[in-house]
C-alpha cells in the first residue's frame, strides 16, 4: 500500500482496502510457517475493526501487532473469531489513551520459575497436588482455582545447565496457569471476560463494524478495568507462589513470575508473549523462561531491548515502520518468547479468505500437496503440536535476549 496509507479516511475505505491497510501495521517476526501465515491472514481482520473503531472516537487509527517468533493462532473461539491471532505484542495507542478493546481477553497467565537444590520425587509431588486440590485454599478471600491440569498449563521438573555467568541452582521447576477466577463476576469485581461476565457486557460498548463486532470500555470505565486488570494479575502470580510453597514446602528460590498474557496499560496487551520492559512494575526481573514442547528442552532468557534498527532492516521492517511513523514503537516493542506456540504441520499456506454470514474461512493449502486444500473455520478444534528449537533460534538471530541456561525436562506434571 503507497505512503498515502495515513492521510487516508478509514471509514471511507472498502472493506479490501481496510484490510489491505491493516495488514501494513502487521510486523511478523514470525517462522513463517502455516500457522504464523494463519495468524496474519486473522489479525489483519482484528486490526482493521481497530481501526475502524479508534478513528470513530477521535483516536489515531494506527492499532499495530507486532509479533514474536512463536506467532500462532489463538484456540480461545472468541477472541479467534474477533480476528486475533496469538504470540506477541497488540497495540492501540501512547498507553495513555483511555479505550481498551476486550476482545483480546487478558487472562493474566504467567510462569514461575522455581529453582531447587534437590531432584524432587513425582510421587511425593502427586501426593502434595492431590491434598491441595482437595483443600478450599483462599487468597485475598477468593477460592482459588485449581488451573494446573488445562489446556496447555503445567508444573514441570528440569534440569538446570548454566550457560553464562548467572548463578542458579541446579534444578528448576516452573508453574504455568493464569487466573480464572477473576474472569466473571463471581466474587464482586466486573471480570475480565467480556463473554463471561454481565457487569462487564453492560459497562461496554458494542461497536459493529464491516468484519465484526468489538466490545470496548472508554474513560472511567476503561481505569476501572484496568485497575482490576491489576488486581487479577498480582492473584495469579501470587496463586503460582502458593501453590509453589506447597509444593516445595522444603525450600525453594524464586529465579522470575513473569506473565505473558496481560494488559501493561491502556493500550497496549501481551498476547502470549514475555515482556521484557524492566521498567513496567508487573515484570519482577530481568529474567524470563521459553519453554517448547515437553520432550525437549526449555530456556532462559536475559532480556533486552528491542526491536533494534538493525534488525529492522534484516527483516525488512524498517522502512515501512518509518513510513507509518512507528518505529519508535518497534524500537520498543520489548517482545520474547514464552513458548513455541501452536503448529498446524499439514498447512503450507493461506490462499485465500472466503466470508459467509459473519464466518471467516481460511482456505488453506497442504504440505503433502498443494493441490489439495484444507478449509478452515474453528482453529481451536485441529490437531496441533507444539514448536520447537526453532523458535529459539529465531530469537537469537532477531538478538531479542541472551540465554543464560538451558532446561533438561526431567518430569511434567498436568493433573
Amino acid at each position: 500500500m503507497h505512503s498515502t496509507v495515513l492521510h487516508q479516511k478509514v471509514s471511507e475505505l472498502s472493506k479490501l482496502d481496510l484490510l489491505e491497510r491493516a495488514n501494513q501495521f502487521i510486523f511478523s517476526t514470525g517462522l513463517n510457517d502455516g500457522t504464523s501465515k494463519l495468524c496474519k491472514a486473522n489479525m489483519k481482520y482484528g486490526l482493521a475493526q481497530f481501526q475502524i473503531i479508534q478513528e470513530k472516537y477521535g483516536f489515531e487509527p494506527k492499532a499495530t501487532f507486532i509479533s514474536s517468533p512463536d506467532e500462532t493462532i489463538s484456540r480461545n473461539k472468541y477472541r479467534w473469531n474477533s480476528g486475533l491471532g496469538y504470540g506477541g505484542r497488540l497495540n492501540w495507542g501512547d498507553g495513555n489513551e483511555k479505550i481498551i478493546f476486550l476482545n483480546v481477553k487478558p487472562n493474566c497467565c504467567g510462569i514461575l520459575v522455581g529453582g531447587l537444590e534437590e531432584l524432587p520425587d513425582p510421587f511425593n509431588l502427586i501426593k502434595k497436588m492431590d491434598k491441595i486440590k482437595s483443600q478450599e485454599l483462599y487468597l485475598n478471600n477468593v477460592l482459588i482455582n485449581w488451573d494446573y491440569g488445562i489446556s496447555n498449563h503445567f508444573i514441570n521438573c528440569l534440569e538446570t545447565k548454566k550457560l553464562s555467568d548467572i548463578d542458579l541452582p541446579p534444578y528448576i521447576f516452573l508453574i504455568h496457569g493464569s487466573a480464572p477466577e477473576f474472569r466473571d463476576d463471581k466474587y464482586g469485581g466486573i471480570g475480565l471476560y467480556i463473554d463471561k461476565s454481565k457487569i462487564l457486557r453492560a459497562m461496554a460498548k458494542e461497536e459493529n463494524t464491516k468484519f465484526g463486532t468489538q466490545y470496548i470500555l472508554l474513560d472511567s470505565d476503561a481505569k476501572a478495568y484496568l485497575k482490576y486488570h491489576k488486581k487479577a494479575l498480582e492473584f495469579s502470580s501470587k496463586k503460582r507462589e502458593i501453590i509453589a510453597n506447597h509444593l516445595f514446602d522444603y525450600g525453594y528460590k524464586i529465579i522470575c513470575n513473569q506473565p505473558h498474557q496481560f494488559l501493561k496499560d491502556y493500550n497496549n496487551m501481551y498476547l502470549g508473549s514475555n515482556c521484557t520492559d524492566i521498567s513496567c512494575k508487573s515484570i519482577t526481573s530481568n529474567i524470563f523462561p521459553t519453554t517448547l514442547r515437553a520432550d525437549i528442552a526449555a530456556y532462559l532468557f536475559k532480556g533486552k531491548k528491542n526491536l533494534s534498527e538493525t534488525t529492522l532492516k534484516n527483516q525488512d521492517l524498517f522502512e515501512r515502520g518509518e513510513n507509518l511513523e512507528l518505529l519508535e514503537l518497534l524500537t520498543n516493542a520489548f517482545i520474547l518468547p514464552h513458548g513455541g506456540g501452536y503448529d498446524f504441520r499439514d498447512v503450507k499456506d493461506v490462499l485465500d479468505v472466503l466470508e459467509y454470514k459473519d464466518q471467516r474461512y481460511f482456505v488453506t493449502s497442504l504440505k503433502s500437496n498443494i493441490s489439495r486444500l484444507k478449509i478452515i473455520r474453528n482453529v481451536g478444534e485441529l490437531q496441533f503440536e507444539y514448536r520447537g528449537r526453532d523458535i529459539v533460534l529465531k530469537t537469537i538471530q532477531l538478538d531479542l535476549g541472551d540465554i543464560i541456561a538451558r532446561l533438561n525436562p526431567l518430569f511434567s506434571l498436568k493433573l
